[in-house]
């Protein structure tokens, strides 16, 4: 996130080419209910999150640490704590390319 386009701030990071900002810290039960309904996503896979959502002119790709487990909060996983870890910088042409993007980040 050392590029000019991608603006960490305190509360949240903001892709400064397309506006669209995701929090530093959340839970997956937040990012379920503020994507886009019919084109955005939450995906977990052992201890990372994978989101994607539509904006402007393509879709955007976010990759979330796990920073707490169910055992020790006594929570769902969907209610424990997760950490931005990496935003995509550019759009891509669907949501399947955007997750591809994801996956690939360590």
């Amino acid at each position: 996130m050392k590029n000019s386009i991608i603006k960490r701030t305190e509360d949240y990071t903001e892709n400064t080419k397309t506006y669209y900002c995701l929090p530093n810290s959340t839970t997956m039960e937040y990012l379920m209910s503020h994507l886009n309904h019919s084109e955005g996503a939450v995906l977990k896979k052992g201890e990372r999150v994978f989101i994607t959502d539509l904006c402007l002119k393509g879709f955007i790709a976010g990759v979330y640490e796990m920073t707490e487990t169910p055992e020790e909060t006594g929570y769902g996983y969907i209610e424990c704590r997760l950490d931005l870890i990496a935003m995509s910088e550019e759009l891509f042409e669907d949501s399947g390319t955007a997750i591809e993007w994801a996956l690939k980040q360590k």
